[in-house]
């Protein structure tokens, strides 16, 4: 098991790592890295030794035999086979699935900071335009984008919801 306070500090840990399509390496003091949305998701699995529910590292289903702008339709289906779908607002240390271009081809982390005492939502994720790993506040414009959410499996619940219960649909409908 993990928490999802493990999950956000594993991929801030890869915050300012370059981007580089199908990358999938952090950066570290002697190496630049490079990674992409989904390289970020595969990092922070294989970091945590995150498992599917037959026992496999979830990291050895990573593929790279994707283009820059990925086939959305096996993009979610994919997600939906190796992580666990969530329903209702996105919560820290959930997967968000995004529409670029009318597609849903761009994966981020939700983390959280505190502003003036209230937890408000980021998004940790590889972003082309920054040209880096980047985390920053999640706003009307990125939940109209969002899609679905998932959680890694063998996140720890707190109780407050189960993947299936709330409020229905896929986050973001």
């Amino acid at each position: 098991m993990h928490s999802r306070e493990q999950i956000i500090a594993e991929a801030r840990r890869w915050i300012g790592t370059r981007f580089l399509h199908q990358g999938r390496r952090c950066a570290t003091g002697t190496d630049r890295g490079g990674v992409d949305c989904l390289g970020l998701l595969v990092g922070v699995a294989a970091a945590l030794n995150v498992r599917d529910e037959y026992g496999r590292p979830l990291a050895a289903q990573d593929i790279t035999s994707y283009s820059r702008q990925p086939d959305a339709a096996r993009l979610h289906q994919s997600l939906a086979e190796h992580l666990l779908p969530q329903y209702g607002p996105p919560r820290p240390g959930d997967i968000g699935l995004f529409t670029f271009d009318g597609a849903a081809q761009h994966l981020a982390i939700f983390g959280a900071r505190d502003e003036a005492g209230e937890s408000c939502l980021t998004l940790i994720h590889a972003y082309a335009p920054a040209h880096r790993v980047v985390e920053h506040g999640y706003d009307a414009s990125w939940a109209a984008r969002l899609v679905a959410c998932f959680a890694l499996p063998g996140v720890a619940e707190d109780g407050e919801r189960e993947a299936g219960a709330g409020e229905g649909g896929d986050a973001g409908a």
